[in-house]
């Protein structure tokens, strides 16, 4: 079977959006490419969205399948190219897959355009729907198959959950279907499977995962990192993981295992600022690490107990050792959240100044209600008022939330006047 696998696009195309490849697609067509089929990936994160080139990467490859990855903001687009893929081949196969879909599978189940949605972990799911397709696709052999949602008699209808993969059987991404060369962190590798164990009420990696993390053994990781230095030139990796330092014992054999490695890349990640010290971050800049990304997220002391469960010390510490240990710092914050008020505002973006007086490069976002998060399933009892239900406004860009204290207005004039007073990106 041919199957082409696209990436839904962003709105408005940014660095940010052409930040990383689609590790979750080269992985699923990885396992594609070893169950014998032929495969390509179209990232429309890298050109913009335009449906003339979509028709004609259908047109030079004519897939017998067509799968499509998306987050909530890129939705919308996902939709429309699975719209595209029908006027161009009624017959052909839609599957969708990403986290959006994992967290509503119903809703893209209403599409007509959508044949199939794949939820959760997708590699071998993807594998298993191809197979069935090629054999004819009988309904019997189409609800066998874990992990998948289809529709019987029109009616929207979910198989069984698919248990996880286990991190040996995960393998690599097919890095040699992606134009490394359009991307920041071209050399991304991925470190574990699953979220974090934290419950952030405006995070929803752990109604994806369930709080279940699975790292990889240490020695595969760095044979992967072997494979991009000698077969894509890399000179810096990207660790991608929540919270790469979450598990210390792991991430010391990790670090140690660097420290004797001769690859001689250097590297970066991201963490909580409580899940390291000073010890470990000179440790982390000692085997290579030039980066670190942290998630802040308030300066008010009140909102990070109700939000996050870290400390502003704790915060401050964190960049100050980082910084001092030569390590570029980002940190993130978000606004608003349900108890903030003006006073708490000014108290964060105060913060910010003094982050950024540290050493960090500091970043502002709009907290956004994504489904499957404590915010969106619990909008009113907190008091947040959703104002929009358009999905493609789900990019930390748009303010699609106002609180029982602040109005959107105030929200965006206070944040955009302190973000020009910071000289500093208002979102990521």
């Amino acid at each position: 079977m041919r199957v082409l696998l696209i990436e839904a696009p962003v709105a408005i195309v940014t660095p940010h959006a052409r930040l990383s490849p689609p590790l979750g697609l080269a992985y699923v067509a990885q396992h594609l490419l070893d169950d014998g089929h032929v495969v390509r990936i179209l990232d429309l994160n890298v050109t913009g969205f335009n449906a003339l080139r979509v028709q004609a990467s259908l047109s030079r490859f004519r897939p017998d399948v067509v799968g499509i990855s998306s987050h909530t903001e890129t939705y919308p687009n996902a939709r429309e190219i699975a719209r595209i893929v029908k006027s161009y081949g009624s017959e052909i196969p839609v599957m969708l897959g990403g986290p959006h879909v994992s967290l509503r599978p119903h809703e893209s189940l209403g599409e007509s355009a959508i044949d199939y949605v794949v939820i959760g972990e997708g590699e071998r799911t993807a594998v298993e729907l191809v197979y069935a397709l090629s054999q004819g696709a009988s309904p019997e052999s189409i609800r066998e198959i874990a992990g998948l949602g289809h529709r019987v008699n029109d009616v929207p209808t979910l198989n069984s959950p698919r248990d996880p993969l286990s991190v040996l059987e995960i393998g690599r991404p097919a890095r040699h279907l992606l134009s490394l060369e359009f991307y920041q962190d071209a050399h991304n590798v991925l470190v574990a499977r699953g979220g974090c164990p934290y419950r952030c009420p405006f995070c929803s990696a752990s109604q994806l995962w369930g709080g279940r993390r699975r790292p990889r053994p240490v020695e595969d990781i760095l044979a992967e990192v072997d494979d991009v230095v000698a077969s894509y030139g890399a000179h810096h990796v990207f660790f991608v993981d929540d919270i790469l330092t979450v598990d210390r014992l792991w991430f010391e054999g990790l670090l140690d295992a660097l420290a004797h490695h001769d690859a001689g890349i250097t590297w970066g990640c991201a963490t909580r600022v409580d899940c390291v010290d000073e010890d470990l971050l000179r440790a982390m800049a000692a085997t290579g690490c030039t980066g670190i990304q942290y998630g802040v997220e308030s300066g008010s002391q009140r909102i990070l107990d109700s939000v996050k469960g870290i400390d502003k010390q704790s915060a401050y510490d964190a960049v100050r050792w980082a910084v001092d240990a030569g390590i570029k710092v980002s940190c993130s914050f978000m606004v608003p959240f349900p108890d903030d008020t003006e006073q708490t505002l000014a108290e964060t973006f105060a913060f910010m100044r003094t982050l950024a007086d540290a050493g960090a490069k500091v970043m502002i976002s709009y907290t956004t209600p994504y489904p499957g998060t404590m915010f969106a399933e619990r909008a009113d009892d907190l008091g947040l008022n959703i104002l929009s239900r358009d999905w493609g406004d789900y990019d930390a860009k748009h303010l699609v939330v106002d609180t029982k204290t602040l109005t959107a207005e105030r929200i965006v004039e206070l944040t955009t006047a302190a973000a020009l007073s910071l000289g500093m990106q208002r979102s990521i």
